[in-house]
Parts: C-alpha cells; structure tokens; sequence
C-alpha cells in the first residue's frame, strides 16, 4: 500500500532533479534514499524515474504520486489557512477564577465577552483563595487584592475602599460580624477593634453572606463598595479608608503570547473599569488605561 512517506520521497525526488536534490529535502542520507526508492519501484512494479543526464524524470508510473503530492500541498494550505483563521477568532477553552464578592460582576463580564467573541469556550470558578496559575488551575483571575502573587502579570482596574451598609429594616447600633474564617481579613480586624461583641447580632463566614444578611435586616454589614452598591442597602457613614484595596486582572506571565488571555484581559480591564465607573460607587477610585505590570523579576 502507498502512504505518506512514498508520496513525499517521489515528490522531493521529482523536485530536486534526483536523489541528491531529495536528500536536503528529505534530512535523509542518500543511500536511504536509494533503498526507498528501489523498495518502492518493486512495489508499484516497475521504475518511478529514468535518468536523463544528470537528472532523475519521473515515469508516467509516477504521475499519480506527483498528483497526490499536489493535492495534499493544497490540502495544507487550507489546514493552514483554516487554522489561522480560528485564531483570529479566539477559540478554545479558557479558565477564569474570581473571589465570590464579584461573581455577578465576573458573570456580566464574561457574558460580553462571549457575545464578542463566542468561539471561546468559557468556564468560571468562584474561589476566594488564589489558584495556582502557574499549574492552569486557571488562565485569568479577577481579584480583589493590594497584593498581588509576584509570580503573575497583572492590571489593574480600580480601587476601592470599604464601608457600612444596611437595610431600612436594621437596627441601629446592629452589626454583622465574621467568623473564625475570616479572622485575617482586614474588615474582621476593624470591626473587632471598633464593634464590641453585643453589638454583633451574627457572624458569617463571607463577605456575600454579609451582604445577605445585611438586606435581610440582621444590622449594618462591613463590604467593599462595589459588592454594597450592587445590593438593596443604604450605604452607612463614610468608606473607611483603612480597609482601601485594588481590584486586579491577573495571569501567569508565561500565558501572555496565548490569544486568549491576552484577549479576555485586555476586554474585562476595560469592561470591568467602564462597569464600576458606570456604577458611580462612591470613593471608588478608577485607575485610567495602565499597561501591563509585572511582578518580580
């Protein structure tokens, strides 16, 4: 049976005038190529060349490889060309993780994103640790942070402070509190600093349960202003400066050449700054256009 490998040798033998010419094409050396061919010729029954000088023409044995040949060059070239244009498209598969205070903001987005560019195959994860990009448990991560991991690429979309909001029907002097969970949380810290424990009508273990537990009246709940101003709450007294953070694009840095991360990062940037920018969220600091940054080295 004739396959790949014969269509090639007779088609690199036709085009460099003999086994010498073939052999650069090939990467074959020329005693091989001999073998082949004469292994070849006994297969199909009788000489694919005859030799005119110094040059090799192929027999009319030989026309039906030569037009394999061409055809699957043609072939090629449309594969390549098809393949170029779905990278044009953006598609593929791509992995967003984001903290659970932006789930509805992070669905909005990509739900654009999908309608822009619908060849990519979405998938979303709600995590409030940082993934490890680094082993593709995710390819982007939208997050909130004033630190983020030196190992990452990332942009910066805005900054944002925290503040009280409640419900008409909380009571006054009522709070929501945190629990052990979320003891390190810089918002745990102030409120036990400036709340006592009588005042904490009920302890959650994150921010979106406070921010439930606000708008079913159990007190004023201490939240990030773009999670408040998204829910039916009154915002309480002014941001609370301290607790100021950033909100961040990220991903590794040895995903930057991927079409789609470059892609989906250089849209949510932009989609994520005009949304909060749109939300008119008070204290919300919007950064303009930034480049890239890069941490560590």
């Amino acid at each position: 049976m004739i396959d790949y490998d014969d269509v090639r040798l007779v088609a690199a033998i036709a085009a460099g005038g003999g086994v010498r010419g073939a052999q650069a094409r090939l990467g074959t050396h020329v005693a091989t190529i001999y073998r082949q061919l004469r292994a070849l010729e006994q297969r199909t029954g009788g000489a694919l060349f005859e030799r005119a000088g110094d040059t090799l023409m192929p027999t009319g044995r030989a026309e039906p490889l030569l037009d394999a040949a061409e055809e699957l060059r043609d072939r090629l070239a449309e594969v390549e060309r098809r393949v170029a244009a779905q990278h044009d498209r953006l598609v593929g598969p791509l992995h967003v993780t984001t903290a659970d205070t932006l789930l509805d903001i992070a669905a909005s987005c990509l739900k654009s994103f999908n309608s822009a560019h619908p060849g990519i195959a979405l998938s979303l994860e709600v995590n409030n640790s940082f993934a490890d990009l680094g082993r593709r448990e995710a390819d982007v991560a939208i997050r909130p942070t004033l630190t983020p991991p030196e190992t990452l690429v990332g942009r910066r979309v805005a900054r944002f402070s925290y503040a009280a909001y409640a419900s008409a029907a909380a009571a006054q002097g009522d709070w929501i509190g945190f629990g052990a969970a979320l003891a390190a949380l810089p918002a745990a810290q102030w409120l036990k600093a400036n709340v006592i424990d009588e005042e904490i009508k009920l302890r959650v273990n994150s921010l979106t349960a406070a921010a439930a537990a606000a708008e079913a009246g159990w007190g004023q709940a201490l939240l990030p202003d773009y999670l408040g101003a998204s829910r039916r709450l009154s915002r309480v007294g002014e941001s609370i400066n301290a607790l100021a953070s950033e909100l961040w694009v990220l991903y590794h840095p040895d995903l930057k050449g991927n079409p789609r991360v470059r892609a989906f990062s250089d849209f949510a940037a932009k989609w994520l700054r005009a949304r909060l920018n749109a939300a008119a969220v008070p204290r919300l600091i919007l950064t303009p256009a930034e480049p890239k940054l890069y941490f560590g080295a």
